[in-house]
């Protein structure tokens, strides 16, 4: 699969996760989904900072865009933890997946404006098959086995400094 394919594909399946959860109660179900939604924005966040914004990097003059998606996912791992601590606070859960879901939405928006476009400018089909196949590979290890990048934060500062170099 086209890695700008699979990621436009992940985009949707947080985003309507995050729906879901703001229209939740407090209970199993909220639980579940969230934990859902937890593994795939993390596996979603590693296959972007481990494989695709490396290669948009190493490719491009312009940095600025890679540094930004670093920078934002760091914040919404941020988020994503004062989420779980208010899964049993129905008013303060819904303001803080809403405020989520808002990170979530304009880091997509400046993903498919600014980072995207570089990656078709800089990558042929056939190599945004295979990293798609790479990617999805690493999204499926991470989201099985749950250990989403715990080093993620501790890299963010130097990929931003790399990506803007």
């Amino acid at each position: 699969m086209d890695a700008i394919a699979l990621l436009e594909e992940q985009h949707a399946e947080v985003m309507e996760m995050m729906e879901l959860l703001k229209e939740s109660s407090p209970g199993r179900e909220r639980n579940e989904t969230f934990k859902k939604l937890q593994r795939a924005l993390m596996a979603h966040m590693v296959i972007e900072e481990e494989l695709l914004y490396p290669v948009v990097a190493s490719r491009t003059e312009e940095g600025e865009p890679v540094a930004e998606g670093y920078e934002e996912h760091s914040g919404a791992r941020v988020s994503m933890t004062r989420c779980a601590r208010a899964l049993k606070e129905d008013d303060l859960f819904k303001v803080r997946i809403g405020v989520l879901k808002e990170m979530i939405s304009h880091h997509v928006k400046e993903e498919r404006e600014a980072i995207l476009p570089q990656v078709r400018q800089v990558m042929d089909a056939n190599e945004r098959k295979e990293l798609g196949a790479q990617m999805k590979a690493l999204f499926e290890k991470v989201r099985r086995t749950g250990r989403a990048g715990a080093g993620l934060n501790r890299k963010t500062t130097a990929r931003e400094l790399r990506a803007l170099s």
